[in-house]
């Protein structure tokens, strides 16, 4: 198999940075050399203790903590990716109670996530610094991050129409000081890594600072005969021009191939037949010679005037280019025997996404009462390119082969010929104005009042017209919250908010009516929450109601919308330092997702994909006896899911139980780090949801997999 071709010689752009930032005078570690019993110990859930205070980018709400942010957030910090070897949006989320996984990292579809039952889309609900960018492949370059934050619910009002699971954030690094760090990795089967971090500022005063990043990945995956082919650059500048005017600007290009890459089941079966017995993890079903081909471009400005001491200004714009080639194969379960039938197609497909955004917001008093307002606008557009008709169309072939899930039979290998015509598909455009004030009624009340107007537009070219209808539509997404604060460590809160999807939605092609238009979809939440920390603990929780237009597979197999989806849950979580040594973390969600207002049958069912209870646990040891060396261990259960929206079969709960161990110590004044990480310890075989719809697909869970790490800060 031929892979694609890249956008430029990536290899080279790789070494010249590797050699740039190596080559920097003076080089010290990112954190100071000591000795061995002065290093400090790699922590996964110390970082939670604190998780209040960080900083959150609220978009319409602008930057405020977490503490003070009347909705449920969590963070994931550059230290807890490290210790636990973050490589997939599950391995992110592995100990959020409220997050689900619809997909495999060496899947066909790439990984998205589910966060309190509702599906998070790939155009609208992932963001860098704030800003939208399209991720089609689900995963992102971990490496390029400093922390990953997640805000749970409907994001409507804040970054504008989005799907209400949530939105992911990513925090890029900067340069702190003149560092350089490397490391090498091996994780299952045999996919070896690289990885060079290296940062600087200079100037006057240090005013600009500059910090890259380059990654290479390669070898043989967990799965039988997959394969991974990963490279990835990241640069990040910021410039002080002056006092009060700062410039960031960020860059990443991740070029990202899987090979032989299997997909979920569609499962085909009677109503009254069980669903088959599980299979190993590693028991890949692809077709030999699929692939999946990803290359991602984005570019990110941004300039932040302090205007004065209360009032700033805040200019943005980014753009992002995703690249899509790939060969897949669509297994559809036929019965309990595991006998398949096979579908493959080829096709390209291209997104280019600009966004621009202007924001001010500032302080000022009326009378007693003190409100800090945010007033922006923003203009999105994403433009698709998809070759599905003419001489190089998508390549679509029904009953390519038959197989079994325990006895694979003699499928042929796939061959792809497409060459790339993708014309210009759809247009889809998103305009928006909106304005938040947070009302000091007293010290220790606060009110929130806002509004966002959204307008979207979606415009088919002439040769797609033939797929999808025009569509045009404006929406209001007002919110309003009431929080109460005791104390400065405490906030008890009260939100409600109404939010609209990013976009229309093509219908996939496992579906009878595929590539038929959905639009955009209606969520209105309500939230009751609590927030509070002290000297070694920490607790939140939060009681939350979504009503979301309902999206449901018929029994003819065809994906619609009627009636709601209603989602109502509670979750909690906690941080608490037993010892010196010993500290613990533990997440728990309670679900009840339903079809209500509904004509079909499913009236009353139960939300195909949305399990009714998830719980984690996590451990941290640090073991005094070995200055440096620290261990976790943790877990999560999956409570049991309904798999589609007729609610015909049911996936039991499993557990997965996950560890690592890490120590640090110096060499020649040099901290290095050694790391070693298990997931799915016990090698558990599952069943797992498999698409966002609710429509009968599920997938084979990951086995067993371990990662090592060696990494020296110089």
């Amino acid at each position: 198999m031929s892979k694609p071709n890249a956008l430029f010689n990536k290899r080279k752009l790789v070494l010249a940075c590797c050699a740039a930032m190596t080559g920097l005078g003076h080089s010290v570690a990112f954190a100071d050399a000591a000795s061995a019993e002065d290093v400090e110990v790699i922590s996964v859930v110390g970082h939670k203790l604190t998780e209040f205070e960080q900083q959150n980018d609220g978009g319409a709400l602008g930057k405020r903590s977490i503490q003070e942010t009347p909705f449920s957030v969590d963070v994931i910090s550059l230290e807890d990716m490290e210790i636990r070897q973050v490589n997939t949006l599950s391995s992110l989320f592995s100990r959020e109670a409220s997050v689900s996984v619809d997909g495999s990292a060496y899947s066909s579809f790439g990984d998205t996530i589910r966060v309190r039952g509702l599906g998070l889309d790939y155009t609208q609900s992932f963001k860098i610094n704030g800003m939208s960018i399209n991720s089609f492949s689900g995963e992102l370059p971990y490496e390029a991050f400093e922390q990953v934050t997640l805000i749970k619910g409907a994001t409507g009002f804040m970054y504008g129409m989005a799907a209400p699971g949530g939105i992911v954030n990513y925090s890029t690094k900067r340069a702190t000081q003149t560092a350089v760090s490397a490391n090498v990795g091996l994780r299952s089967d045999s996919v070896l890594s690289a990885h060079v971090d290296a940062g600087t500022r200079f100037g006057d005063d240090d005013s600009f600072g500059v910090r890259v990043n380059a990654v290479k990945e390669d070898g043989d995956t967990y799965l039988d005969n997959g394969g991974i082919d990963r490279e990835t650059v990241s640069l990040a500048f910021d410039a002080n021009l002056t006092d009060s005017l700062l410039w960031t600007v960020d860059l990443i290009y991740s070029d990202r191939l899987i090979e032989n890459s299997w997909n979920r089941f569609s499962v085909n079966m009677a109503a009254s037949e069980p669903l088959p017995a599980t299979v190993s993890g590693s028991r890949n079903l692809a077709v030999d010679g699929t692939f999946d081909g990803y290359k991602n471009l984005i570019a990110i400005s941004s300039l932040k005037w302090n205007i004065n001491d209360n009032w700033q200004l805040q200019l943005d714009y980014d753009y992002s280019k995703n690249e899509t080639r790939w060969v897949k194969s669509l297994n559809y379960l036929l019965n309990s025997a595991g006998d398949l039938n096979i579908l493959t197609y080829e096709q390209y497909f291209d997104v280019d996404y600009d966004q621009v955004q202007a924001i001010v917001n500032g302080d000022f008093s009326t009378g007693g009462i003190k409100h800090n307002v945010v007033f922006g606008v923003s203009h999105q557009e994403a433009t698709t390119y998809r070759n599905d008709g003419g001489q190089f169309g998508r390549k679509v072939t029904r009953n390519y082969a038959t197989s079994n899930l325990y006895t694979p039979g003699d499928v042929p290998a796939y061959e792809a010929t497409l060459q790339k015509d993708a014309p210009v598909a759809w247009v889809d455009t998103q305009q928006s104005v909106f304005v938040s004030d947070f009302i000091e009624l007293t010290e220790e009340w606060e009110l929130l009042l806002g509004i966002r107007s959204n307008n979207i537009e979606h415009d088919t070219s002439d040769y797609f017209a033939s797929y999808h209808d025009n569509y045009d539509d404006t929406a209001v997404s007002p919110t309003v919250a009431l929080m109460y604060k005791p104390a400065a460590n405490t906030t008890y809160y009260a939100s409600y908010v109404e939010s609209f999807e990013g976009q229309t939605s093509a219908v996939g092609e496992e579906y009878a009516n595929a590539n038929d238009l959905l639009p955009p979809l209606e969520s209105l939440q309500y939230e009751l929450g609590m927030k509070m920390a002290g000297q070694g603990w920490s607790v939140s929780s939060a009681l939350f109601r979504i009503e979301r237009g309902a999206t449901m597979v018929t029994e003819d197999n065809y994906l619609i919308q009627d009636g709601i989806s209603l989602y109502q849950g509670f979750e909690f979580s906690g941080a608490l330092t037993v010892t010196e040594n010993l500290s613990l973390y533990g997440d728990a969600m309670f679900l009840s997702a339903e079809y209500d207002k509904t004509s079909t049958a499913n009236q009353g069912n139960d939300v195909g994909g949305a399990p009714e209870q998830q719980f984690t646990l996590q451990t941290n040891y640090n073991v005094s006896a070995v200055p440096g060396l620290t261990v976790n261990l943790g877990g999560k259960f999956h409570g049991k899911t309904a798999l589609d929206a007729a609610n015909n079969w049911e996936l039991p709960s499993y557990t997965l139980v996950y560890g690592g161990v890490s120590y640090t110590t110096t060499v020649a004044d040099n901290e290095l780090t050694l790391i070693g990480s298990v997931d799915n310890l016990f090698d558990k075989e599952y069943w797992a949801i498999g698409d966002s719809y609710g429509g009968g697909n599920m997938r084979i869970g990951e086995p067993r997999t371990f990662a090592v790490k060696v990494k020296m800060d110089f």
